[in-house]
């Protein structure tokens, strides 16, 4: 009996020793020589990424936690460049390592390694006055009605193709985007529905503006890194990783949302500008006059999960995704 109990003894101590050595070998090290990289992206393209004073806002930041706390790295940001071209140069240059946010089949982004899936969608949408939303059912009745787009908004080359089909204005501000819609210059705004709601939170007109039921266009934004950074295989295979875990995808969808919500809460109360409204002839500006009651249509709950689109404040679009070739392009990494 003793030696029965020392025999089942000695095979629990193998037992456990070999679990343990399996789950000691399940951990994989922290990858030796890659103690810092740098990132770009988005600094003024808020929710995607912004500055603010000292600190910069992420969308992606669930992605770069992940990273950090499974190699211990420490992400550098370089965010001084002037522009989203400058950004995609330093990376095809190899001087910054990786960037979030990039498109793909885009002049700006070529040569850059695009990791798959995309995190997240970039919604293409109008905003009109919530009395003249249901002037516009399809893409196609976009095409009678003239619109105004910000020229700091960058879309895939697709988009731009189809924009270019459109009677589209440029101009520099939101405020003066927005102007234009409310003074009655333009019939629509084209906007990223992420991007302009944000701007629209910000001049306290969230209430004053209907965005589309859907959006026109979905473009994929991905996780880009530099062919030519000595970082480039660990970041492609601890990123490629990450992209595939729906747990950190859904930690981006409520950044999302909480980023939102905190724009909401941090603009409150904002009075929103009358864009000279007040000097027009009576007979011109009814509906114009923006206030901060929220319409009927505006469901004051939680943001929707499907791209962020109200499910109830606009007539349907017709949805159209950016394709994407069957074939990874040559910029895709190998499966």
């Amino acid at each position: 009996m003793k030696r029965t109990l020392l025999t089942i003894f000695a095979s629990a101590l193998l037992l456990s020793a070999a679990t343990a050595a399996a789950l000691v070998r399940y951990e994989e090290p922290k990858p030796k020589g890659f103690s810092s990289a740098t990132l770009t992206g988005y600094a003024d393209y808020p929710p995607f990424g912004f500055k603010d004073r000292r600190n910069f806002y992420s969308l992606f930041q669930p992605l770069l936690d992940e990273l950090q706390r499974d190699t211990g790295v420490r992400i550098d940001y370089d965010l001084y460049s002037r522009d989203i071209d400058d950004w995609a140069q330093l990376v095809r240059s190899g001087q910054v390592d990786f960037m979030v946010g990039a498109y793909y089949q885009t002049e700006t982004f070529r040569g850059l390694y695009l990791l798959y899936p995309a995190p997240i969608h970039n919604p293409i949408t109008v905003f009109m006055l919530p009395n003249r939303i249901d002037e516009v059912k399809t893409t196609e009745d976009l095409k009678k009605l003239k619109g105004v787009r910000l020229s700091k908004e960058i879309f895939s080359d697709f988009v731009e193709r189809q924009a270019d089909m459109l009677d589209l204005i440029t101009v520099d501000t939101p405020y003066a985007m927005f102007e234009k819609l409310f003074t009655k210059q333009v019939d629509y705004i084209l906007t990223s529905y992420y991007f302009g709601l944000y701007e629209a939170i910000k001049l306290g007109l969230r209430y004053q503006i209907a965005p589309a039921k859907q959006s026109l266009w979905r473009i994929p934004m991905f996780v880009a890194v530099a062919k030519t950074s000595r970082h480039r295989e660990i970041l492609s295979k601890r990123l490629t990783r990450y992209l595939n875990n729906k747990q950190i995808i859904e930690q981006i969808q409520q950044k999302l949302e909480q980023m939102i919500a905190e724009a909401e809460e941090k603009y409150n109360g904002t009075v929103p500008p009358t864009f000279g409204v007040e000097n027009m002839p009576e007979n011109t500006k009814e509906d114009l006059t923006p206030s901060t009651k929220a319409p009927d249509w505006v469901k004051q709950t939680d943001i929707p999960k499907d791209a962020l689109l109200p499910a109830d404040s606009a007539a349907p679009f017709e949805a159209v995704s950016e394709p994407l070739s069957p074939a990874p392009s040559t910029d895709a990494p190998n499966s």
